[in-house]
């Protein structure tokens, strides 16, 4: 099974054809099983809740979900390794199409426009596929949820450890040029 086939590990299915003009609106939560997955996805130290309230509409050409998304967790402090706790409360929107491109598409397009392309396509809300008539809200909240994560998470008093003594880049007493080989290397090629 190839990574794109993998089964995502909270997935909620919704059928287009449930949404209807009046809309659809439900509540979903993570399982422990299904957090204890996710946490190892976007490794997380822990993941303790993950709920959201959504709300589907029809749009012209595809779908709009607005969601409000809840979650507590740990990450691990990138100074001190020890757990950093948070808290997520986020509402979101996301846009759903049978039209949307493909991702070869959206790299062919940023290739002949430039990186930029990712940065100034948000106000052009593209969407996100609607597979065989499905959205899978389930991985549209953990997609926003890992789009939320600091991704250099550091506990307030979390300092790095002071120097000890005897351990250095460079000696002590030799100034940084001598001790750089490319400094050396420069005053030979500059002779």
């Amino acid at each position: 099974m190839s990574a794109e086939q993998a089964k995502p590990e909270f997935s909620r299915p919704v059928a287009v054809s449930r949404i209807g003009s009046n809309g659809l609106s439900m509540e979903i939560k993570a399982e422990p099983h299904e957090r204890e997955a996710l946490a190892q996805r976007l490794d997380l130290m822990s993941l303790d809740r993950l709920e959201a309230t959504l709300a589907f509409r029809e749009k012209a050409d595809g779908v709009v979900l607005e969601g409000h998304l809840t979650a507590e967790l740990a990450q691990r402090c990138v100074v001190s390794l020890q757990p950093v706790p948070v808290r997520i409360e986020e509402d979101f929107t996301q846009y759903f199409s049978e039209n949307a491109p493909s991702d070869a598409e959206l790299m062919q397009r940023a290739m002949e426009e430039g990186l930029d392309f990712f940065a100034e396509a948000e106000d052009e809300e593209i969407p996100d596929p609607i597979v065989n008539g499905r959205i899978d809200a389930g991985e549209a909240v953990v997609q926003q949820l890992a789009m939320l994560l600091d991704p250099y998470p550091r506990l307030p008093d979390a300092e790095l450890p002071a120097r000890r003594r005897g351990v250095t880049l460079n000696g002590e007493d030799e100034p940084l040029a001598k001790a750089n080989p490319f400094a050396e290397l420069a005053g030979k090629i500059q002779k």
